[in-house]
């Protein structure tokens, strides 16, 4: 079954019905499947084929959509591009994924058109230059003659559907390998855990070319038939303002999404009890801000814990369960999980280890890097690189990623524990805490932070005195104006730890 049948399936069952919202346009479900199959006809009358990579470098729009489910339906594999990306890091993605075209919007013009010249497989590149530029490559393709009937490319369960690019947090990014079977397992079981239904309207603001944007996003909402409002990009003003006015029901979010919410001064202004779920993912949320979102939205944040290499989600909280505070649920039916030991074997409960994973969820491998997908994956068990423990219903406390944890005079100091007592303190924004190199305790805890007034670093130091073990508490504390982040929002402490110019001190 091609990915594709996902949209087939509801335009056949709800025709008429919105599936797509955006900058007060619509497009029904009829809509969206007619433009889809007319550009998969335009993408093969050029070339574009089965087992062909084709990269997909644009803004959020119904232009995106219809991109993604148009290589999907003439059975090429879709590699997301972040449109921002400069001229080294997209010939990079191009030539490591061997794709042979790319569709691209007018951010990307000027990056596409400097390094043409070092694209060494993509031969076929398609500008979109919005609505009004009719002659542009793309629109031209989706003025295709429709044929009475477009049958979608043939294709295997284990055919790769999406090769995602990690973030690169451990040297150069690598291309996880999705299968069709992947994606669809996941959406179903995500929608199906969430209990999203064919009544929700569903905001989407995060950047399609992020994996939890599909699968949360539209991925989700057309296997359900629901409604999507989509935002080109973020703006906490405009979100709240478009929950109130769209009725929304369902909003999945980053954790600096929800921070930047909690602290717009247009908060108190709107109506939220359209609300049913609040969906967080793509980093840990701090214990502090779930509080104050429940506080003033009215609704939990329904929390869930995954990686580029699980699809999407290993375990998730569910809507109407008592949620237990600092965990992230527990693992959607159908996925297995363990805590090891570095040396394999199964941790007691309560204790920390590596988590590690398999079920229909798990990606089959890094794209032309045997040596890295043999490292990662084992007897069909997916090692996450992620430090965590269970607790005796099966719920999973994450402690930090392995490579982060900061071993100061033998002790294991864990950098997440430390934020999240950091953010309790009123004067903090936003923090994150690295191991710095020290010649006398092997690693010194180093704390950056955004704070919202004046305050010392010997008062922050004294805040964790209080309630830390001393090997914990951070010796040297670093005041920014804003800590460095991916396009998605997550905070990056690789730039941290490599680039000593962001090391300030107001």
């Amino acid at each position: 079954m091609n990915v594709v049948h996902l949209l087939i399936n509801s335009a056949e069952r709800f025709p008429d019905k919105t599936a797509v919202k955006f900058k007060n346009n619509e497009l029904s479900y009829q809509e969206l499947q007619n433009k889809v199959l007319k550009l998969a006809t335009g993408l093969s009358g050029v070339g574009i084929g089965k087992n062909m990579n084709v990269g997909l470098m644009m803004q959020n729009g119904f232009e995106y959509i219809i991109s993604y489910f148009a290589i999907l339906a003439v059975g090429g594999t879709v590699v997301p591009i972040n449109p921002q990306l400069k001229e080294k890091e997209l010939t990079y993605l191009i030539n490591d994924s061997e794709a042979k075209a790319l569709l691209f919007d007018e951010l990307s013009l000027e990056t596409v058109d400097n390094t043409k010249t070092e694209l060494i497989t993509a031969n076929i590149l398609i500008k979109f230059l919005g609505q009004n530029n009719p002659s542009c490559d793309w629109t031209k393709l989706l003025d295709s003659p429709q044929l009475d009937e477009y049958e979608l490319a043939f294709l295997k369960g284990n055919d790769t559907a999406q090769i995602i690019y990690t973030s690169g947090t451990t040297g150069r990014p690598k291309g996880a390998m999705i299968t069709h079977n992947n994606v669809l397992w996941m959406v179903k079981a995500l929608a199906d855990v969430r209990e999203t239904n064919e009544g929700d309207r569903v905001l989407v603001v995060a950047p399609l070319f992020h994996a939890f944007a599909k699968v949360g996003g539209f991925l989700g909402s057309f296997y359900k038939g629901a409604t999507i409002i989509l935002e080109e990009r973020f703006n906490p003003d405009k979100t709240l303002e478009l929950i109130d006015c769209e009725k929304i029901t369902v909003f999945n979010g980053l954790p600096t999404m929800f921070a930047k919410i909690i602290q717009s001064p247009k908060l108190k202004e709107y109506n939220y009890s359209s609300l049913r779920i609040l969906g967080s993912g793509g980093a840990s949320i701090p214990g502090e801000l779930l509080k104050r979102i429940k506080a003033d939205l009215g609704v939990e944040v329904l929390e869930g814990y995954g990686q580029t290499e699980s699809t999407v989600c290993i375990t998730t909280q569910r809507p109407r369960e008592v949620k237990v505070v600092g965990s992230v649920g527990i693992p959607i039916p159908g996925v297995e999980l363990r805590i090891v030991t570095p040396d394999n074997q199964d941790v007691p409960q309560g204790e920390v280890g590596e988590i590690i994973f398999r079920g229909p969820n798990a990606f089959k491998g890094y794209y032309n890097k045997p040596e890295a997908t043999a490292e990662t994956i084992s007897n069909s068990w997916v090692y996450s690189g992620d430090l965590g423990y269970q607790d005796e219903k099966g719920n999973l406390f994450i402690v930090d990623r392995k490579k982060d944890m900061i071993i100061r005079s033998g002790y294991n100091v864990f950098p997440r524990e430390i934020e999240e007592y950091l953010y309790a303190h009123p004067a903090i924004l936003e923090c994150a805490v690295i191991g710095e190199p020290d010649d006398i305790v092997g690693e010194e805890i180093v704390a950056y932070v955004v704070t919202k007034n004046e305050i010392t670093e010997e008062e922050l130091s004294s805040y964790c005195r209080k309630s830390m073990a001393k090997y914990k508490v951070p010796r040297i504390f670093r005041f920014m104006d804003e800590l460095p982040k991916t396009t998605t929002g997550k905070i990056t402490k690789v730039s941290l730890r490599k680039n000593k110019t962001l090391n300030k001190t107001k």
